[in-house]
């Protein structure tokens, strides 16, 4: 009942929300998921600071502002569209179409800002973000390429445009101011964008393979709590029945050794509470030589004579429990898959060999407890051999390395 109500202890909390608790780790992800969502939200506030700053002087000529609204509302449009894209599937590469549109926005707000104001320059700030926007998720060389390119057209566009607007001998000044500035904006200013979309990717993919991790975690230790249980009661459970048959069979011959038999099977069945109770609270513990005393009587109980080589207190304390489960499992497929009438088994200090004869047809060492066995011995870098040895019995050897 207690290992009972333990379990349905941990099931509960498990389900429960305020059972939950954000571990260091988690609270660390969730604080620069949120860093991550702050340099958005910066980077598009920069389509407002950079219109607002070439407002200062003036506008010449006034129509301009027509066109570089229109042209403000299409940038933020795609910015836009390019972070929702980023925020469904991090990474993904900007379409054809966007990159263009992109980039025929960018250019225009460069022309038509510096073109229009001495200090329209400020637009290729934007124009530097869209640049991230299409460059996000390429690989080197082609960021190179587009930003390399985009920065010479922009300067050559902002020169031309200064001298536009340039008054007298001050024309070559400003064309030259507008043509740098332009430069270091779009030229660097891509870098933004680009770092703020990539930090968030590198959150939430660090976010998952946390998840993930902890997922596995959860489904190995259910696998493992699952051999275990499968460990105990399979070999409990065959035990009992064995007894139970061999206590019905003498009941009438043999009363004294009937009883016996049944008090055995009060102590296995007891044994296997006390085993379980400690699984739950992860204390469970196999010793190799509690096992071959308990195979010896199981064995010797069923007239199966056993012979033994070697000494189990020679074994290492990790190994004895590791060697202990293995023949446990042993012993099970013995009573359950067998009909003999002798067994060997041979004890070396990183190495347990198990042979029986009398395997029924179809042992291939592909059962459950088997395969879980072989699982369990992974986890300690070991290697599980079983199967018929052509004579018609049947060879288990572990090997712990």
């Amino acid at each position: 009942m207690t290992a009972v109500m333990q379990v349905g202890a941990l099931h509960g909390c498990s389900a429960s929300v305020s059972c939950v608790t954000l571990t260091p780790e988690e609270k660390r992800v969730r604080a620069a998921r949120r860093f991550g969502w702050i340099g958005l939200i910066w980077t598009t506030l920069s389509f407002v600071f950079a219109p607002a700053f070439a407002l200062v002087p003036g506008w010449d000529p006034p129509g301009a502002i027509v066109v570089l609204g229109v042209l403000l509302v299409a940038s933020v449009a795609l910015h836009v569209w390019r972070i929702r894209q980023h925020i469904r599937v991090l990474g993904t590469v900007a379409p054809p179409w966007f990159a263009v549109a992109a980039a025929v926005v960018g250019v225009a707000l460069v022309w038509v800002g510096v073109s229009s104001s001495v200090t329209g320059w400020m637009w290729s700030i934007l124009a530097g973000i869209l640049l991230g926007d299409v460059v996000a998720g390429l690989r080197g060389r082609f960021i190179a390429l587009w930003v390399g390119s985009a920065t010479v057209v922009c300067t050559v566009l902002a020169y031309f445009a200064g001298l536009y607007v340039g008054d007298g001998e001050a024309a070559i000044v400003q064309a030259i101011t507008a043509a740098v500035v332009t430069a270091i904006y779009v030229g660097s200013f891509w870098i933004l964008d680009v770092e703020r979309l990539w930090w968030l990717k590198a959150v939430t993919d660090l976010d998952d393979q946390r998840r993930t991790a902890a997922e596995l975690a959860t489904a190995r230790e259910r696998l493992r709590l699952a051999d275990d249980l499968h460990d105990i009661l399979g070999h409990a459970l065959e035990v009992v029945a064995f007894k139970s048959e061999l206590a019905a069979r003498l009941q009438e011959v043999d009363p004294a050794r009937a009883r016996a038999e049944m008090e055995e099977v009060q102590q296995v069945a007891r044994q296997s509470l006390t085993e379980v109770r400690a699984l739950v609270r992860s204390g469970r513990d196999t010793d190799l030589a509690a096992e071959l005393a308990g195979a010896r009587a199981v064995l010797g109980s069923a007239g199966i004579a056993l012979e033994v080589t070697g000494d189990p207190t020679v074994v290492e304390a990790p190994a004895r429990n590791v060697l202990g489960r293995v023949l446990r499992e042993a012993m099970t497929n013995i009573l359950r898959h067998a009909q003999p009438t002798r067994c060997s088994i041979e004890i070396a200090p990183d190495r347990l060999v198990i042979c029986n004869d009398g395997a029924v047809g179809g042992g291939d060492g592909t059962g459950t407890g088997l395969v879980g066995l072989e699982r369990y011995l992974e986890e300690y870098e070991g290697r599980l051999t079983a199967g018929e040895d052509g004579r018609g019995g049947f060879r288990l050897e572990a090997v712990l390395r």
